[in-house]
């Protein structure tokens, strides 16, 4: 099993780019065999200074998976309004530590 961490902090004034963004994205990691774990906003930050406000956790078979998600055309088209409607972005992908 590998895990998609994903930690986004929504820009100033660009809503309208976030929400197509979000619209356009959400159902391509279910698409790839994503099962979604949990969906987070963040109320406070005790050390860092990232400022991430919303974070995501999916289970995938497998990191290929994943890679096919953010290499699909479907997603380089929501690249431009990703770009606008979040200051910060971090795309992970993990693996247990055992």
């Amino acid at each position: 099993m590998t895990t998609l961490l994903v930690t986004v902090t929504p820009a100033e004034g660009q809503g309208e780019a976030m929400g197509r963004y979000l619209h356009g994205v959400q159902p391509l990691p279910a698409g790839a065999g994503g099962t979604p774990v949990k969906r987070v906003r963040v109320t406070d930050t005790i050390t860092g200074t990232a400022g991430t406000g919303i974070a995501l956790v999916m289970d995938f078979e497998n990191a290929e998976s994943i890679q096919s998600v953010f290499a699909s055309d479907a997603y380089q088209t929501l690249i431009p309004d990703r770009d606008a409607g979040f200051s910060n972005v971090e795309i992970l992908i993990t693996e247990p530590l055992d």
